[in-house]
């Protein structure tokens, strides 16, 4: 199984990125440089709650939690594992 780390990466810079330019590490500012937008960041929320099997909450969804792939992964694979494929 990958670490949360490597199948948060993976799918963001095939699936969310594709052919742009650049490419997202672990402490990569995700909405700095605006790689992530509005669009984007729902279709992260989607796929975290899939792996992860659970809903986050509203509450749940702000830049703290998003800033990075490192801040995603502590912050919503602590209490479910995010598995790869």
């Amino acid at each position: 199984m990958k670490e949360p780390t490597s199948t948060i990466l993976e799918f963001l810079n095939h699936e969310l990125l594709g052919d742009s330019a650049g490419t997202i590490e672990l402490d990569t500012p995700l909405f700095n440089d605006g790689l992530i937008d509005s669009l984007k960041i729902l279709q992260l929320i989607a796929f975290i709650e899939v792996k992860t099997g659970r809903t986050i909450p509203d509450r749940e969804v702000v830049m703290e939690n998003f800033r990075t792939v490192r801040t995603i992964a502590q912050r919503f694979s602590n209490a479910h594992a995010i598995a790869s494929d």
